[in-house]
């Protein structure tokens, strides 16, 4: 067949094969004679449920779906009859007839490994090849190869031998990780080596791969998926034996939801505050899947947008299936904690069995989406909201994931189908009958319920005309009820003891059943004389049966508990080393035991990761006694009861899937020391060698953020392995954590508070979702956070989300501390506590002066501390000759102060200048450069005659008329400068009298000055804070006009008030604390070996100045230049950069 001839076939019916060109067809379903079966021996149909061995367990081997007389293990005797055992020979194949001849038929089912109850079916058709093979041609995407297939519609997944994979697809790789069996009707057993992905033309295929040559198999759902076979309007239920419900075929589809008639009001428990939940990040490749899906549910009615506020905003949990498509649900947490319980109750197994005398042929109905038929109310629609990529939207049905969820399901069923012909079994529908005839006639008229209520129904899962069907630790039979066998072979088949821990360990889970036991310490005095010291270990007949009578006893009434609807349930789990073990206990007394052995991968699993697994497994084996009520749960892991309580994304993937499985379950997880776990415990450790009930197969992945890519992960995981407190974290993450952290080594103390979000994930080692990154690459990683020069708590915030180490947040804070770009625009530093000078107690004794420019000229401004009178002059030109005339004059009036203060302009700190202070005897202090607050007192009085003269400006005043009124004007309730200055008032243009103008000495003005500076300081103050002291050789930054941009160290304290000497470069400079930025990082000095200190500071010939004059910063005077104009032009003060 050519590649451009593909076929399409229709599934018309069970047992039926239309083709376009011609009719297959097998009569009656089956051959009409039946071969001997190779799992039970009889001769019977082809359909599985007619195999008396189907669902039963070999006691040979220990596997499924055959009897111990035909198991084909090598470890069972061979059978030497003609016709019986699992000879070849006795494998007939099944036959089909087309027309009038007749063809072989092979039937494989691929069962997954460790799980009986999920088989695969890949029936194929083999022909003559001269007459005519079903195929199909698929051409390879990426090498142009093609791969011819069969399309078999009985199969249920894909076959492809290795050596056409190589063909085809060399590079392709296999995932070793799910390993299937498949098993030939017959008994021949094909080991799989794993699965693979191939990219067709047509889209992407997944492949069983095996190691032998066989034919590639396309099985029934993807040959439906690329349209090669379209399923008949007729097909319901691809199952044999089921009625003929054509007249149904509404209510499986698939394509809608279901919506009964109720509606579903949550109740709160009003102490529980509302919480809203912050958006989690999604894949970014998987956003347009999730919008996709939101429409979907939007479409189906099971969400909605939501724009109003609302109190409760709980998290979207986003999951991958195998099959690619996603699956919504919510995290509410914190919602299922004020959820009130409904407390319905379960009907007893007496009540179920007198309801159905005579049952003989049983059908299990199961919902599709059962819980997204449930409408909710307007209110309790608003409680789930959730938040998403998108904005928010809320269910409109019952979610998945809430506490009430089972119950109000399992109630709002036994409500709607009161008084009909069948029983709620936990979360299905069974419908019996005495007849095929009876149980058909109930079968429809449950069927007309179910569309009067307008249910769904999942085709897939529902089973007809069965057999037996189990009911909380029963069988429900054609020949009556029964106890379930898997609810014992937990104990009943558990290994004989092999050395004296083993006997403890079995002896310490009698002892806890003990007082149940009649004659206890009789039936177990053989088994304790073994563990006396004195007596060597010897395994005797008499040993062996006092050990199976004790397991008779445990497994056998009245010690073995029936379980009761009504009384509350307790189910103990534990890990070991290599297995799982489950009790489910009542009052104290077993209901049901369980355990198995871990697979290869379960094995390699965190201590934490087992022990949550054991709880999912006691959970999914317990499932008909705890679905729909409150359980329960004993474990000896303490963490596990701190992260079941977290948010899911807070754990990590693996445990986040095992998480998911436990939100349809209503769990009090509890601790329980190991000492006391001895049912579970025993059964953890003394298990069974089966791994059936394992789930090897994840059924979806929680999307996380990967915040690494691959290149990244794989330099992770080889540091991770190199650096040893990592190796040592692995090691004791995987055994088990001690009971206290005294038992730890030093180093791996400070993991213990976190020990409960720790895992090991394929070399990876995880806190949550975030890597534990080790100590070689941790450094780099600070760096990349800090791409872009984020800030200290951003860096930390980014980090948080990604990574881990203990000491995380200290070494962002050391690397950042020594960034030169983050430091160089730090913001300006805050100010510090207002330092007061001293309050003079004599007038004119402490000056300051200051030069202004104003109207195109320079101004002098002279002010004395005691009385606040100033002096304004205005300056032809602002050089240190012309400052000394100005100060001359007003010196000779007023008298030469004892301390004249100015700030650091070349007229200032010239030699002239300083010749001037040392001849009129006052003492020149100037202030730090660039920190004008250090000379308030004329920054002041600056601001002063500034208003002053420009407002005599504007209204064309006498400037001197304004500053005599001035200086008799009182101020902050002291007296005016001329009275402060003068002890008098001078006479003004307002008229006074004589007795004013009479002189009068202030004695109190030093105390009133000091009271008017105290308020300003407290006021000043309430925002200022002290900035630590600078000691010599620490290194700092020096701002400038462009920031914290000068590296310096150091040199000592200078001698302006709270000012530093720093040495940056060739150069000392004099700062105020306020502009040096004390930073970690490292300064090197120049490598020139002189450094010029203090240049232009010459030594007088004459005795020095005051001691307090600063011998640093000190340049000289700036060079006049005259225009053409005559305009004189100079450099601007404010842009020099004072150095010595």
């Amino acid at each position: 067949m050519q590649q451009n001839e593909q076929r399409r076939y229709d599934v018309g019916g069970p047992g039926e094969v239309t083709c376009v060109t011609r009719k297959w067809e097998v009569v009656g379903g089956v051959n009409k004679e039946y071969p001997p079966c190779s799992n039970c021996g009889g001769q019977h149909s082809y359909d599985r449920s007619s195999c008396p061995a189907f669902n039963k367990r070999c006691n040979a081997c220990g596997k499924w779906n055959h009897f111990s007389k035909w198991c084909r293990s090598s470890k069972t005797r061979t059978y030497n009859r003609p016709g019986q055992g699992p000879s070849q020979s006795s494998r007939a194949p099944h036959t089909v007839r087309r027309g009038g001849q007749t063809h072989r038929i092979s039937e494989l089912d691929a069962q997954v490994a460790y799980e009986p109850a999920d088989l695969f079916y890949c029936e194929s058709v083999e022909v003559p090849a001269d007459r005519g093979e079903i195929f199909t041609i698929l051409s390879t995407s990426n090498t142009g190869k093609q791969l011819k297939v069969k399309i078999d519609t009985g199969a249920r997944c894909n076959v492809l031998s290795k050596g056409d994979l190589q063909h085809i697809d060399p590079g392709a790789h296999v995932d070793h990780s799910h390993v299937v069996n498949l098993v030939a009707y017959g008994g021949q057993i094909i080991q799989t080596l794993g699965v693979t992905n191939v990219n067709f033309t047509c889209g992407t295929l997944q492949f069983h791969v095996v190691d032998s040559d066989v034919k590639p198999l396309l099985g029934l759902r993807d040959s439906v998926k690329l349209g090669f076979v379209q399923l008949g309007p007729n097909v319901h239920a691809l199952q044999q034996g089921a009625p003929e419900l054509t007249e149904y075929k509404d209510l499986f589809d698939c394509s809608t939801i279901g919506k009964l008639p109720v509606a579903y009001h949550m109740r709160l428990d009003p102490s529980v505050h509302p919480t809203i939940c912050a958006p989690r990040r999604v894949p970014l490749a998987m956003k347009d899947k999730i919008i996709k899906e939101l429409n979907r549910m939007t479409k189906l009615g099971v969400i909605k947008p939501v724009q109003e506020p609302t109190e409760w905003v709980s998290s979207m949990v986003a999951a991958c299936k195998k099959d690619g498509a996603i699956r919504l649900c919510i995290d509410p947490v914190h919602l299922n904690k004020a959820l009130l319980r409904p407390h319905h109750p379960m009907k007893t197994i007496e009540q179920v069995v007198a309801d159905m005398p005579g049952a003989k042929v049983f059908s299990i109905l199961d919902a599709k989406c059962g819980f997204w038929q449930v409408p909710l109310s307007e209110e309790s629609s608003r409680l789930t909201t959730f938040m998403t990529p998108v904005g928010r939207y809320a269910f409109l049905r019952m979610p998945y994931g809430i506490s009430t969820g089972s119950e109000v399901f399992q109630r709002c069923m036994e409500q709607l189908f009161e008084g009909q012909p069948c029983a709620i079994v936990v979360d299905d529908i069974l419908i019996w009958g005495s007849t095929t005839e009876e149980h058909d006639l109930r079968l429809r008229q449950v069927m007309d319920r179910i569309r009067t209520v307008n249910l769904k129904l999942n085709p897939d899962k529902c089973r007809f005309r069965v057999s037996e069907v189990s009911y909380v630790g029963h069988l429900l039979t054609d020949q009556g009820i029964k106890p379930d066998p898997t609810k014992t072979d937990a104990v009943s088949s558990m290994p004989t003891p092999a050395d004296k821990h083993d006997v403890q360990r079995f002896l310490g889970m009698t002892n806890y059943l003990s007082k149940f036991i009649p004659g206890y310490s009789k039936i177990t005095a053989p088994l304790r004389q073994l563990l006396l010291q004195d007596v060597e270990w010897s395994w005797q007949e008499h040993h062996m049966a006092a050990f199976t009578r004790l397991k008779e006893l445990l497994t056998s009434p009245p010690i073995l508990q029936y379980f009761d609807v009504h009384q509350p349930v307790v189910v103990s789990a534990d890990a070991s080393q290599h297995a799982l073990g489950a009790v489910c206990l009542q009052d104290n007394k077993p209901v049901a035991f369980a355990s198995r052995a871990l697979t290869e991968t379960e094995s390699r699993y965190a201590q934490i990761e087992k022990e949550l697994l054991a709880l999912v497994y006691a959970c999914q084996k317990f499932h008909g006694y705890i679905y729909g009520h409150p359980v329960t749960i004993e474990t000896d892991h303490h963490p596990l009861i701190t992260i079941l309580k977290k948010p899911l994304h807070l754990a990590s993937a693996r445990l986040q899937r095992m998480m998911l499985k436990l939100q349809r379950y209503n769990l009090n997880v509890v601790y329980k020391r190991g000492k006391e776990l001895y049912l579970a415990d025993a059964l953890s450790r003394a298990h069974l060698p089966s791994t059936d009930g394992a789930d090897t197969s994840e059924d979806y992945d929680v999307m996380t953020v990967e915040a690494l890519s691959s290149r990244r992960t794989e330099e992770l995981r080889q540091e991770t392995r190199a650096d040893h407190l990592c190796r040592r974290l692995s090691e004791i993450i995987a055994v088990g954590w001690p009971d206290s952290s005294k038992k730890l080594p030093h180093d791996l103390r400070q993991f213990y508070a976190i020990r409960d979000e720790l895992t090991v994930d394929n070399g990876l080692l995880l806190r949550g979702q975030r890597f534990v990154i080790p100590h070689s690459l941790q450094r780099y990683y600070i760096r990349q956070l800090h791409q872009g020069h984020p800030g200290l708590e951003a860096t930390k915030r980014r980090a948080r989300e990604t990574m881990f180490w203990p000491s995380m947040y200290q070494d962002i804070e050391h690397e950042i501390s020594r960034c030169a770009p983050c430091n160089a625009l730090r913001p300006h530093q805050t100010k510090e506590p207002l330092q007061l000078h001293d309050i003079p107690d004599l007038p004119w004794a402490l000056t300051a002066a200051d030069v202004f420019e104003l109207g195109g000229g320079g101004h002098l401004v002279l002010v004395d501390s005691y009385s606040s009178w100033f002096e304004i002059d205005q300056l032809p030109n602002m050089t240190s000759a012309t400052i000394i005339t100005r100060l001359k004059r007003h010196f000779s009036t007023h008298g030469a102060p004892q301390q004249l203060m100015t700030d650091n302009a070349t007229y200032f700190t010239s030699r002239e200048f300083q010749e001037f202070a040392y001849t009129w005897d006052f003492c020149h202090v100037t202030s730090s450069p660039h920190y004008p607050q250090l000379n308030g007192l004329a920054e002041r009085a600056v601001r002063s005659a500034k208003h002053l003269l420009e407002k005599c400006a504007r209204d064309g005043t006498d400037v001197y008329a304004a500053l005599l009124n001035l200086r008799n004007m009182p101020r902050d309730g002291l007296p005016s400068p001329a009275q402060r200055l003068l002890s008098r008032c001078t006479k003004t243009l307002i008229p006074m009298t004589k007795a004013m103008y009479v002189p009068k000495v202030e004695t109190q003005i030093q105390a009133a000055l000091t009271r008017t500076r105290q308020r300003g300081k407290a006021h000043y103050d309430r925002s200022a804070r002290r900035l630590t002291s600078l000691q010599a050789g620490q290194t700092v930054r020096i701002q400038t006009d462009r920031g914290y941009d000068k590296l310096g160290t150091v040199i000592g304290r200078a001698l302006q008030p709270n000012s530093y000497q720093v040495q940056a470069g060739d150069a000392t400079y004099v700062r105020n604390r306020r502009h040096l930025l004390h930073t970690p990082e490292q300064y090197t000095p120049p490598t020139t070996t002189e450094v010029p200190l203090n240049t232009n500071s010459e030594p007088l010939p004459e005795p020095q100045p005051n001691v307090n004059q600063p011998q640093t910063e000190q340049v000289q005077e700036a060079p006049v230049v005259v225009t053409r104009s005559g305009r004189i032009s100079k450099p601007n003060i404010l842009y020099k950069d004072y150095t010595t």
